[in-house]
């Protein structure tokens, strides 16, 4: 083989997710990925079709609204929960014997509950904001179809450099058609 046919036309490293540490290598006759565990080198011969796509993933995006939504309630309801348990436990006087001193306990529980129901509502909110993003954010998979299995490889977020990698691959492939 000449030196020509041995030099990588282009690669992507992958910096983070499952993936981190990874790289993909093209050459001019095939594909490699390589990592500190494992090497798979495919030739470009048996790629049938390759895909590239961005998703947002809808789970987490809506678990993160639902999580807000929450969190709103429970803030909204808040307030008054409170209010109603130490109206009533004030009425009640903690003066009672038996069942008006539980009666009493268990307003005294309930106010002391909905106090801390703005803190459990803020982490809540935090936490959907959080999923949310994640869910927007999104991923990008690079497919690579095998004539009967697929490869993918995916990155967090909307990469633009496997959008570069895919695209010189897709390059290679139908060059190499030819």
């Amino acid at each position: 083989m000449s030196d020509e046919s041995q030099l990588a036309i282009t690669r992507f490293d992958f910096t983070r997710g499952a993936l981190r540490g990874s790289q993909l290598i093209l050459y001019p006759r095939c594909l490699v990925h390589r990592s500190d565990a494992q090497l798979e080198t495919v030739p470009l011969a048996r790629v049938t079709a390759l895909k590239l796509s961005f998703k947002r993933d809808a789970m987490k995006l809506s678990w993160g609204i639902a999580s807000v939504i929450g969190a709103l309630l429970l803030l909204a309801l808040s307030a008054p929960l409170g209010s109603f348990a130490h109206g009533a436990a004030q009425e009640m006087g903690g003066n009672g014997q038996g069942v008006a001193r539980a009666l009493y306990s268990l307003f005294r529980f309930v106010e002391v509950t909905a106090a801390l129901l703005p803190a459990i509502a803020l982490a809540g909110a935090l936490g959907g904001a959080a999923l949310g993003a994640l869910g927007w954010r999104g991923s990008t998979t690079f497919t690579l179809a095998l004539g009967g299995s697929e490869r993918a490889y995916s990155v967090r977020g909307r990469d633009t450099l496997l959008l570069d990698f895919a695209e010189m691959a897709s390059e290679r492939l139908m060059a190499a058609a030819r």
